[in-house]
């Protein structure tokens, strides 16, 4: 059996779950476990694990750039997509088996000591398919810097589409006007942003700005 040492973000080695944990070159690596034994059924618990598993994995597989610059102080042991899915597969999946969901309020796309975007809000422009981002001004300069680089990341369920820019904005233009495919007006979005500091060392954790409609 595996196990977590060092907190919910930690690697780790061995199995937990249909989920194994093996290290190579350093690194730690997570892959789902496949049933081998023959005329052996899995359990309830491991298809429900199987499906948790793959719902996160499908769900973050496209922000993979995000995650590699959001997780990047991740770098003991695991991968920052690894640290990533770890975080997600515990306590970013909400609905009962086989009927998951992902948390969106609970998706987290940066984890850092940046300060995080403050007070963010998001408005719909009718008819365009832009969505206008908003936030507060930085509140403390021993944690943040005006140049401080905008990533916003949009997810639509329906179309299972994301929409992400990265570094786009400096965080003292306290808006930004995001433009989404014309294919997404009618459908409910889920809304992230999140700071990087102008050389890319330093990020925020991601703030989680809500689900609105594009029109």
């Amino acid at each position: 059996m595996g196990t977590y040492k060092k907190g919910i973000l930690s690697p780790f080695r061995g199995k937990i779950g249909t989920v194994i944990g093996s290290v190579w070159n350093g690194i730690f690596h997570m892959k789902s476990l496949p049933d081998i034994t023959p005329n052996r059924k899995p359990t309830t618990a491991q298809l429900n694990q199987q499906i948790v598993f793959a719902l996160i994995t499908v769900f973050l597989k496209p922000l993979k750039r995000v995650l590699e610059i959001g997780y990047q102080s991740f770098t003991k042991g695991v991968t920052p997509v690894n640290a990533a899915t770890g975080y997600h597969l515990k306590f970013a999946v909400t609905g009962t088996a086989p009927n998951y969901e992902v948390d969106y309020p609970k998706v987290i796309l940066s984890v850092g000591d940046l300060e995080e975007p403050q007070g963010p809000g998001i408005t719909a422009t009718a008819g365009t398919g832009k969505m206008v981002f908003d936030w507060g001004a930085l509140v403390d300069s021993e944690v943040g810097n005006l140049t401080d680089r905008a990533t916003f990341v949009a997810y639509n369920p329906t179309l299972k589409k994301y929409t992400t820019i990265r570094n786009v904005i400096a965080r003292s233009a306290l808006t930004y006007s995001l433009q989404l495919p014309a294919a997404w007006i009618g459908h409910d979005a889920h809304f992230w942003m999140a700071f990087t500091s102008l050389d890319g060392k330093v990020v925020s954790n991601s703030a989680y700005v809500g689900m609105s409609p594009v029109l």
